[in-house]
């Protein structure tokens, strides 16, 4: 977890504060492990997206991560309701984690998110399964994004080039496709976790967001 001393201003503590909510949701949204499900079951989880909500600037209701401690006691019956959500299917996964699947042509959505991470000089790598727009994929450019701006905010850099990528990227792709999700996922009555875990993502996104145009504003 990135750390940072006691001087460090609030821009650097809230940025940083929002590139480890990213980055907790990228590993939230990633193929469960038994990690991660012991985290869920034992609230470990949720109290830690509970602590870094209250170094964000956002105005998020705690109702929002109400689900997020509810796991089945059995890893496998977890696993299993992750697969069949969002990872197989006759024609598919019903709900799929690939943003151009929701918004238009797939190619040119997986072009543009391609086209964001080479202005950053970021390739994925030849080692990772998942393809450019996984939400896994956008989590951990908007994660990557944010501990920027940190480092920008400590040496008195360009954190507005910055925040006109986080705001740009969350406009034209999570918070446009993962609403979308949602209404997929309501057909398919999924776990309580599951679902809480998009209506936390899709509250987070349009926050920060609000947040980093306000930023920009002032």
């Amino acid at each position: 977890m990135m750390q940072l001393s006691a001087h460090e201003g609030t821009s650097e503590r809230t940025a940083a504060s929002r590139s480890q909510m990213y980055a907790l949701l990228s590993v939230a949204f990633g193929f469960p492990d038994r990690d991660l499900h012991e985290a869920v079951r034992d609230g470990a989880f949720v109290q830690s997206v509970a602590t870094l909500c209250k170094a964000l600037p956002h105005a998020l209701s705690t109702a929002v991560t109400g689900g997020l401690a509810t796991a089945p006691d059995d890893y496998v019956e977890f696993e299993s309701e992750y697969i069949r959500l969002f990872d197989v299917g006759a024609s598919g996964p019903p709900c799929p984690l690939y943003g151009g699947v929701y918004i238009g042509d797939r190619m040119k959505n997986m072009e543009e998110a391609t086209r964001f991470y080479n202005f950053f000089e970021l390739r994925l790598s030849s080692d990772v399964r998942e393809l450019p727009d996984h939400i896994t994929t956008e989590l951990e450019f908007l994660h990557y994004l944010a501990f920027r701006e940190v480092e920008a905010a400590q040496r008195s850099g360009d954190v507005a080039s910055l925040r006109r990528a986080e705001h740009d990227f969350l406009e034209r792709h999570l918070c446009r496709w993962v609403p979308r999700l949602r209404e997929r996922m309501l057909k398919q009555k999924p776990a309580p976790f599951f679902l809480a875990l998009v209506d936390f993502a899709i509250a987070f996104f349009d926050a920060d967001r609000a947040h980093v145009a306000a930023a920009l504003e002032g």
